[in-house]
């Protein structure tokens, strides 16, 4: 069994940890902006964020900790550090990116608002007119016209055979 390590070197291991959950989730939380969300994607980025998360934590433990070991307190402060980013980060950060999309976007809905869209009211009203307008000159010309009567097809009742 191995020996405890220090309080200090406790601490300086879960604070390591915390910042590699926070990169984990921050990875993971692009990766999504990027993909889209839904269930089946959300699925595979959490088993990609959990297996990139328990490579971490072997590599750090095997290369950085004092301890030497992957031990139960920094799979938490690893767990932690994803919360934190999830529900501490991630929500002002979306807000925030939200803000600047509408100040970018704000020019290109001004001009949709005041010059495409009643250009394309025009437009349709035009088309809408041309168009009945059409239908109301092959309504004309087809009336215009006078049905042909054809002749009785008809055989005479003494050419008709019967079987």
């Amino acid at each position: 069994m191995a020996a405890a390590p220090a309080a200090a070197a406790v601490w300086a291991d879960v604070l390591w940890c915390l910042g590699l959950g926070c990169l984990v989730w921050v990875v993971r939380d692009g990766a999504e902006l990027l993909l889209g969300r839904g269930p089946v994607r959300c699925f595979v980025l959490d088993l990609l964020a959990f297996t990139a998360g328990a490579v971490l934590l072997v590599g750090f433990s095997a290369g950085v900790s004092a301890a030497g070991l992957a031990r139960w307190y920094m799979a938490a402060g690893l767990a932690a550090g994803a919360l934190a980013w999830q529900k501490a980060v991630v929500p002002p950060l979306h807000h925030l990116a939200a803000a600047v999309a509408r100040l970018l976007l704000a020019p290109a809905r001004w001009c949709q608002r005041h010059i495409a869209a009643p250009l394309r009211s025009t437009l349709h009203t035009r088309l809408a007119m041309r168009k009945k307008s059409r239908n109301c000159r092959a309504a004309r010309k087809k009336a215009g016209k006078s049905k042909k009567t054809g002749k009785n097809q008809l055989q005479k009742k003494s050419k008709i055979l019967y079987n």
